[in-house]
């Protein structure tokens, strides 16, 4: 499973060329990087509905334990979308944000989820560390939109349409 999941993170960050540093960049590089970034977010929406829904779907095997795991996740969806706030986290505050909001690493699918959720952020944060607060915050919402997106049809805590 955890493969899977890292799969889909792999395919996004290469499709949209994440993962290359920015850093001593110009001004017309820097805004190069921000519509890069901004014009791969539905890449990474879909990334991140794919992530979520491989561990709901293929790890998971009992609905009630879906069903769990998924209002564990719209809750990261939260918080992810907290952290939105003009500042952008490191990929290790990213994922301590999704733990303590969502389940824990000691259950073994929402680890899985957490950890290649944070790979997709953690893919483009090289990129944001020279971008701006917009673009981050932009980010930030496609991941926890994706995260909305497949969570939807299990969740039974009321997810809003983005």
């Amino acid at each position: 499973m955890m493969v899977l999941a890292a799969g889909a993170v792999g395919l996004v960050a290469g499709l949209t060329g994440c993962g290359t540093t920015t850093t001593g960049m110009s001004s017309t590089s820097a805004s190069a990087t921000t519509n890069s970034i901004e014009a791969s977010l539905p890449l990474v929406r879909t990334g991140a509905a794919v992530t979520t829904g491989a561990v709901l779907n293929f790890a998971v095997k009992q609905s009630g334990t879906r069903t769990k795991l998924a209002n564990e996740m719209y809750s990261a969806a939260n918080a992810v979308y907290s952290l939105s706030g003009g500042t952008f986290p490191t990929p290790a505050q990213f994922q301590a944000s999704i733990v303590s909001f969502g389940g824990t690493q000691a259950d073994a699918n929402y680890a899985q989820f957490s950890t290649a959720i944070a790979g997709l952020y953690a893919s483009y944060y090289p990129k944001l560390a020279s971008g701006d607060g917009k673009t981050a915050a932009d980010l930030l919402n496609a991941i926890a939109g994706g995260i909305e997106d497949a969570t939807a049809s299990y969740a039974t805590v009321p997810v809003a349409a983005n």
